[in-house]
């Protein structure tokens, strides 16, 4: 009777590891400092690749993608056309794709950057939702955004256009050239576009 029930026990324990393992297996184990690859290096390199500034804001980059998402998710977010991540960034107000848009964007940053140096001089505002503890100061001051006492501070505007242009531009170069704000100006768009477009032009 004792040895039936230690076997019936140990066959348990069995099933148990093994689907264990098959989950462990599925859900993939991701300690960012023991990452396996670069997800997100572009295929051509240009000159600011090589700036310390580069070096660090990839690295997150790299690190939160390794770190957050399933293989079939990052399949899902780098497999995506140029046109769905133009749509999600101009007409969507999903805040996720807009912030999985910067590991895309980083991936094809040498040609896409143009587009959304492009993008800066477009006011137009989208709205935002699915946000969750989220800190743009200007929108949470006019109360578009509830404020929780702490979260994630972006410095642009994402309810707009040009604020999810200026955001992913700084989030996969490392570089800044000011920031876009719910009461920016066309003038001041402007001059941050071109100020975008000066650097770039060097790169190049």
């Amino acid at each position: 009777m004792f040895k039936r029930r230690f076997m019936h026990i140990l066959f348990l324990a069995l099933i148990v590891s093994i689907g264990g393992n098959a989950i462990a297996q599925k859900r993939e184990i991701r300690n960012s400092s023991k990452r396996p690859k670069d997800f997100l290096s572009p295929t051509k390199t240009v000159a600011y690749m090589k700036t310390e500034e580069y070096r660090i804001a990839h690295e997150k980059l790299e690190r939160d993608f390794w770190r957050l998402y399933e293989p079939e998710e990052k399949e899902q977010i780098l497999s995506q056309s140029r046109e769905v991540v133009l749509r999600n960034l101009t007409s969507d107000k999903d805040f996720w794709k807009v912030a999985k848009a910067r590991y895309w964007c980083s991936k094809n940053a040498p040609y896409f950057i143009p587009d959304l140096i492009k993008l800066l001089e477009n006011p137009t505002v989208v709205g935002l939702q699915g946000y969750a503890d989220l800190i743009i100061w200007e929108r949470i001051v006019s109360k578009d955004l509830p404020f929780y006492g702490h979260g994630w501070v972006v410095p642009d505007d994402l309810f707009s256009i040009a604020g999810r242009a200026s955001w992913i531009l700084s989030e996969i170069t490392g570089q800044r050239f000011g920031k876009v704000i719910p009461n920016s100006t066309p003038e001041e768009l402007k001059h941050l576009s071109e100020a975008w477009t000066k650097w770039y032009e060097k790169q190049t």
